[in-house]
């Protein structure tokens, strides 16, 4: 929607974009979901225009951080899915939310019980994955998720966040920054399926191409992406 890169678009501009992304995307849905701020009115008024075009691709999802206020408009906008933002690194944890791990966890574990309690797929956003600690943090975060999603017919996907764009696509680099590495860890220690997956990466050090055709060759089936070279 421009928000990071410019000025937000118009009602009107995001219908268009929308309808774009769902002619080229096709009847089988290529481009499988549209993510959409709730913050504004503006926000909230190009989520029920593009809805009014009854397409079935892209699916309209929202993106929130992990507190009740942001869930309450998920729950206004009567979604069905949606992302959560679940910091995963320390620098995140202990510097932006002014958390330790298991706080941090207990949080998104609240939101995503949230979801599931009103019929609502979580997506959860591992933000700075690729500064994480992989198998002391990310990979028991996940099965905790996974544990409460269990029994509730929701399935919920994990975003693969490269957030400052240090990911690898090297065979051996090293976690947390080897993707290779990366998606075999989660693979291993997870019962998480590709399509439970999604890879988001960020361009800072020209990667971003590689680094998703990469995620997806060792077992992650959907990659972000913005349009016009805008965004993230």
């Amino acid at each position: 929607d421009g928000q990071q890169a410019r000025p937000p678009y118009t009602v009107e501009q995001v219908v268009k974009v929308f309808t774009f992304m769902h002619r080229i995307g096709g009847e089988r849905g290529l481009i499988r979901q549209s993510e959409f701020f709730l913050y504004g009115e503006q926000d909230r008024a190009a989520v029920a225009a593009c809805r009014n075009l009854g397409f079935a691709f892209p699916e309209i999802t929202a993106w929130i951080r992990a507190v009740k206020s942001d869930f309450e408009l998920v729950k206004q906008m009567e979604l069905e899915e949606t992302g959560i933002l679940t910091s995963c690194s320390d620098y995140h944890i202990f510097l932006k939310l002014r958390k330790n791990r298991r706080q941090a966890l207990d949080g998104y574990k609240d939101i995503v019980g949230a979801a599931l309690a009103n019929g609502i797929v979580p997506r959860c956003h591992l933000e700075d994955l690729t500064r994480a600690d992989v198998f002391g943090l990310v990979i028991p975060m996940i099965n905790e998720i996974k544990d409460l999603c269990q029994g509730t017919g929701l399935t919920p996907t994990f975003r693969l966040c490269d957030t400052m764009g240090y990911g690898l696509p090297y065979a051996g680099s090293s976690l947390p920054r080897g993707i290779p590495a990366l998606l075999q860890a989660i693979r291993e220690n997870t019962d998480v399926r590709p399509e439970q997956l999604e890879w988001h990466g960020h361009n800072d050090f020209h990667k971003v191409m590689v680094n998703a055709a990469t995620a997806w060759v060792h077992g992650c089936a959907g990659a972000n992406g913005t349009f016009f070279g805008l965004g993230e």
